[in-house]
């Protein structure tokens, strides 16, 4: 995937992180809490929700004439939904495993708690359970269509897709046929890998888990040939070994570069700044490439390689000190250049451990001669 979309992907996750801990303060402020699935409000809380409360009678009365006009074609429709929750989940429960593929869990998607509010009357309360049942049985068969189509036809629409399922901007460009194959290999796989893996973990997180975009094939990977690695081209190649970042290491970049700004080297003054603590240096970041993949991607036949130069690069979070981090190496392309060499361009996600959201992104261009 293009590294642009991997920053604005990651920016999206980190706004409905912000989104969820602002939800959180409202509910603070409201006096709700959760025991497991459920929601308490304080007694007092009830009480003064209860004040709000309009009684069935007055409030069939009350009611717009619409509203009564349209509920003979509103409540029917619980019948086609109820169809359509049996059919694709019996689809998902029989499909997915000869797929070799993680079934959704339903559950994740259905969530009936506002008949915790005081406030509301029965009618108002079955409104709510009904509308919850439609928005979530939608939400559920989305994701079982989307992981469907993953599997089946992983391509992207020549148009733009209004809401795309989350699954849709790793899908391979449209007409872009010299990776296709490649592409719809590597998406399978992911589908597979997160029933093999110890740690997979249910793909109902309103799309995707939270690591998921860092799910990569991991060890040391070697090739006999240029061409053997050229039929990688589409490819997530290999995760390198995990490197610590030390303070030592940031103080060598900061006299080689000259840049001894303090948020690098002055300890105890970063530990009280912006970051908690000493960062590393973004361009000390992008020189680790260089032995995550000396260490991680071997070609037997290659005598020389040099680093061609970078398409694009972006620092998306802080790398404080003690931090490891770790490469994932994507073949976007594969190129033959001066007669019998091969300039590669390595989609480069870099991966701080114990966080979601990923510290760089480069286009590295690397060229290898026999």
């Amino acid at each position: 995937m293009n590294p642009q979309i991997d920053e604005f992907l990651a920016r999206i996750r980190q706004l409905e992180v912000d989104i969820e801990q602002e939800v959180q303060l409202r509910r603070r402020q409201f006096q709700a809490d959760f025991d497991q699935r459920k929601v308490k409000f304080e007694r007092e809380v009830l009480d003064q929700q209860r004040r709000f409360k309009h009684g069935l009678l007055s409030y069939v009365l009350s009611s717009d004439w619409r509203h009564l006009l349209t509920m003979p074609l509103i409540y029917p429709v619980l019948l086609p939904m109820l169809l359509l929750d049996i059919m694709v989940s019996l689809y998902q429960w029989v499909c997915f495993p000869l797929y070799n593929m993680l079934r959704v869990k339903r559950s994740d998607f259905f969530v009936y708690d506002r008949t915790h509010l005081a406030y509301l009357n029965v009618i108002e309360k079955i409104n709510c359970a009904y509308c919850s049942y439609g928005n979530g049985l939608m939400a559920y068969a989305r994701e079982v269509v989307g992981l469907t189509e993953q599997y089946w036809c992983p391509i992207k629409h020549a148009r733009h897709v209004v809401q795309g399922h989350p699954f849709y901007h790793g899908f391979s460009d449209y007409g872009d046929a010299q990776s296709y194959r490649g592409q719809l290999a590597r998406l399978r796989l992911q589908l597979q890998k997160r029933v093999t893996e110890p740690q997979a973990q249910a793909l109902s997180q309103h799309g995707q888990p939270p690591r998921a975009m860092l799910d990569k094939v991991a060890s040391m990977k070697t090739f006999a040939t240029l061409a053997e690695l050229a039929a990688c081209v589409g490819q997530d190649v290999a995760t390198s070994e995990w490197v610590e970042i030390s303070q030592e290491q940031v103080n060598q970049f900061a006299q080689a570069t000259g840049d001894h700004q303090w948020i690098h080297v002055d300890v105890a003054r970063a530990n009280q700044g912006p970051f908690g603590a000493p960062i590393a240096h973004g361009f000390l970041t992008l020189s680790l490439l260089s032995q995550f993949f000396d260490k991680t991607i071997v070609v037997t036949e290659a005598r020389m390689g040099v680093n061609y130069g970078l398409n694009k690069v972006r620092f998306m979070a802080p790398v404080p000190v003690g931090s490891r981090l770790r490469a994932h190496l994507h073949l976007h392309s594969a190129t033959p250049v001066d007669g019998t060499g091969l300039q590669l361009q390595w989609n480069v996600t870099l991966e701080r451990e114990g966080s979601e959201k990923p510290v760089c992104a480069a286009e590295s261009l690397v060229r290898l001669y026999p």
